[in-house]
């Protein structure tokens, strides 16, 4: 992990955390109670490791570098994503390899019900900002909601299960 700026002009280190699983690993869950209540900027480096979901897995940890303000009553979380994401192609079932670079520009109020996974903002709990779930959220909604190796990929054949790119030799009559 990286450093870590709480306030103009102080840095810290913050080592690894011990996960609720008993796991080593980076933090997940951000203490934002100073940010919220004394409006201190905090900017946070971390390399996250995320769960698979929808159809894509993750290799490698992604890296998150990320700046909290105080806007009003919330915050403001902008920063950036980058990591790779994997999948299936949708046609051919060959392997597809995703890049990420990705923005991430949130602003989160605090109060509304966290436990709601459809509410507005179900990330921050009190002075708990879950940046894990942020950083996933912010990944999915970037991601292609059907995965091809090319667009113009031609898939499978029904009768050998080739791909349709000159391995397969069956003959169709016209």
């Amino acid at each position: 992990m990286g450093p870590v700026t709480d306030g103009p002009g102080r840095y810290g280190h913050l080592g690894d955390m011990e996960l609720a699983h008993g796991m080593k690993g980076s933090r997940t869950t951000v203490d934002v109670g100073g940010v919220l209540h004394t409006g201190r900027e905090l900017d946070l480096h971390e390399k996250l490791t995320l769960p698979e979901f929808s159809s894509f897995a993750f290799p490698a940890p992604v890296d998150v570098a990320v700046t909290i303000r105080r806007i009003g009553r919330g915050l403001d979380v902008r920063g950036s994503i980058a990591g790779v994401a994997e999948g299936a192609c949708a046609r051919c079932l060959d392997d597809v390899r995703l890049e990420l670079d990705l923005d991430l520009d949130e602003r989160l109020e605090p109060g509304s019900a966290p436990d709601d996974p459809l509410g507005e903002n179900n990330v921050l709990d009190g002075d708990q900002l879950d940046l894990q779930d942020l950083v996933r959220q912010v990944i999915d909604s970037a991601l292609p909601l059907v995965v091809l190796c090319d667009e113009t990929c031609t898939g499978l054949c029904a009768t050998c299960g080739h791909k349709r790119d000159g391995t397969c030799r069956c003959t169709f009559p016209e």
